[in-house]
């Protein structure tokens, strides 16, 4: 299979850029910020060869969505894909209720 193109959604760098300045004021380093979301762009880096990698999100496929998601650390991975691109969508902590998935993800 050749290399997918990724696609972070406005929503999806909002949110990556939200976990950047939490872990920022949380740990008060720079660095462990960075490393943190470079991690989860590199998880989201994997999937331009394996799109198929992340389990479908069935909370979204009652909403009529084929999304899928992967794991990385305390967050969901929130994607769809087609043959062209990887479009990250969102990402959400593990630890907020699931149900909120539902309004964040609305199209």
């Amino acid at each position: 299979m050749k290399k997918l193109n990724i696609l972070w959604t406005a929503f999806a760098s909002n949110c990556l850029l939200e976990i950047h300045e939490y872990l920022l004021e949380e740990t008060k380093s720079e660095t462990i910020a960075n490393n943190y979301c470079n991690k989860l762009i590199e998880s989201v880096e994997y999937l331009s060869t394996q799109p198929e990698a992340g389990q479908i999100e069935y909370l979204l496929h009652k909403l009529g969505q084929n999304s899928r998601y992967i794991i990385e650390g305390n967050y969901k991975i929130i994607y769809e894909y087609n043959e062209k691109q990887i479009i990250i969508t969102d990402l959400f902590h593990t630890k907020q209720n699931p149900s909120k998935i539902f309004t964040r993800n609305k199209k």
